[in-house]
C-alpha cells in the first residue's frame, strides 16, 4: 500500500512527535489539577463571564482526547511490529529522531546489520499501520 503524500507526511509528524505527546500529556494532567485547586470564596467576582470554567474545561478535555488518541494510534502501531529488531529500529528513527545510516541493529537470523532497505521496508509498514489507527485510510 502506498500512502499519499498528505497522509504520509500527518503520520510521519505524529510518529515523530510521539514523545512530545507523551510530555504534552503530562502538562494536560497538570493543567487540568490546576484548574480546579480554586475554590471560590463565596464572593461575586465581577469579571468572571457566565460559564468559563467550563468552557475551559470543555477546551482541556478536547486537546486531551487528541493527544491521546494520537499516542493510542503510534502506541497500537509499535506494538504490531513484527519483531524486536522492528520495534527497535522504529524506537530509534522515527521516536528518537536518529538517522537510518547511524542505526546499527542486529538480525537474530543472520548477525548481520539490517540493511537500509529493510529498514524503509519496516518504516513505510509502520505508518501504513498509524495511517489505518488514526484512521486517515
Amino acid at each position: 500500500m502506498k500512502l499519499d503524500q498528505d497522509t504520509y507526511s500527518r503520520c510521519l509528524a505524529t510518529a515523530k512527535g510521539y514523545y512530545r505527546d507523551i510530555r504534552r500529556r503530562k502538562e494536560i494532567e497538570k493543567e487540568i489539577i490546576q484548574a480546579s485547586k480554586k475554590t471560590p470564596d463565596g464572593l461575586p467576582k465581577g469579571s468572571m463571564k457566565g460559564d468559563e470554567t467550563a468552557r475551559k474545561a470543555e477546551r482541556i478535555i478536547a486537546k486531551q482526547s487528541e493527544v491521546e488518541r494520537r499516542i493510542t494510534a503510534v502506541e497500537r502501531a509499535w506494538r504490531d511490529c513484527g519483531n524486536r529488531q522492528e520495534q527497535e529500529f522504529i524506537k530509534k528513527n522515527l521516536f528518537e529522531g536518529v538517522q537510518m545510516r547511524q542505526i546499527n541493529i542486529l538480525l537474530p537470523d543472520t548477525g548481520a546489520a539490517m540493511s537500509e532497505r529493510t529498514m524503509k521496508r519496516y518504516r513505510k509498514r509502520f505508518l501504513c499501520r498509524l495511517a489505518d489507527y488514526l484512521f486517515e485510510i
